[in-house]
């Protein structure tokens, strides 16, 4: 049982650390200090801990993993249109 509470807090504390650089993001409407291939390969990477979590039906990984990948999911749509508008 505090295996699958720890996982969970992990969860969503690893969403809640993107907020800030999410906002600034936003705010400044820019992402020229960023690599594209940061938010593609942690959501590349997400997404397959995502597959081998629901293929061993571990749905606290799945659960704990949203909230993150979530947050790196508008992480890069963020880079991917502050981009084009340069």
């Amino acid at each position: 049982m505090l295996a699958k509470v720890l996982f969970l807090i992990s969860g969503l504390l690893w969403g809640i650390e993107m907020i800030p650089q999410l906002m600034r993001i936003y705010k400044r409407k820019t992402v020229d200090d960023i690599s594209i291939l940061f938010p593609l390969i942690c959501v590349i990477s997400m997404i397959f801990y995502l597959i081998a979590s629901y293929l061993t039906r571990n749905w606290i990984l799945i659960i704990s993993i949203a909230s993150p990948f979530v947050c790196n999911i508008i992480f890069l749509i963020q880079v991917i249109i502050y981009r084009r508008k340069k």
